[in-house]
């Protein structure tokens, strides 16, 4: 059953198949955790336990697997990461709601814009022109955005993924996807971002 892809797994989850469920659950598992521990290492200890908060992505991939519908062309990915941040927002509002509009930014469906951004250290090296280092806020955030209108709907999930820390074999694995696959997107978004940055330059 293993290489069954996720929309065969959920059908089977939803049928009570214990084996298609614990699949999912380990398949998704490296994910919550690493959503859990940025929104913990971001609140620290005030009021909430870590285990509190993967606790809480567990319930929100159970709510996915009950109410994913393959029909709304969706991947199940996108849909589950969705509930499981969810499910950790309405944990942290309620623990800490002087902090609420920070904390509800810092789990948003696409990670916060400052992780996002982080990604262009990640392709581009600042030493190569150093004067990238000094551009405002909003001009990484116009060039974020120019960057997301230029790249397709799966580089975009694999970009996101990569964001979050995920190996290329981890993200082919959430996306059943080959390996070669993923490495071959994230070398097209390489290339697309470095292009775009010159056209910066």
């Amino acid at each position: 059953m293993q290489e069954y892809n996720d929309y065969e797994l959920v059908a089977l989850a939803k049928e009570n198949n214990e084996e298609a469920i614990n699949i999912i659950y380990q398949k998704y598992q490296p994910l919550i955790h690493k959503k859990a521990r940025y929104i913990y290492n971001i609140i620290g200890s005030k009021g909430i336990e870590l285990s509190d908060i993967i606790q809480e992505g567990m319930i929100g991939l159970e709510e996915a697997i009950n109410h994913y519908n393959e029909k709304d062309n969706t991947l199940f990915y996108t849909f589950a990461n969705l509930c499981i941040d969810r499910k950790m927002r309405t944990l942290i509002s309620k623990v800490n709601r002087d902090k609420h509009k920070i904390l509800n930014e810092a789990v948003s469906y696409d990670t916060n814009d400052d992780e996002e951004i982080s990604l262009l250290n990640y392709i581009y090296d600042k030493t190569d022109n150093p004067e990238y280092g000094l551009i405002s806020e909003e001009e990484e955030e116009e060039l974020y955005q120019k960057i997301k209108s230029q790249i397709s709907d799966f580089e975009s999930t694999v970009f996101d993924l990569k964001i979050q820390g995920f190996t290329y074999k981890e993200i082919a694995s959430i996306l059943d996807k080959d390996p070669k696959t993923i490495d071959n997107a994230l070398s097209r978004l390489k290339t697309k971002i470095k292009n775009i940055l010159k056209e910066e330059d």
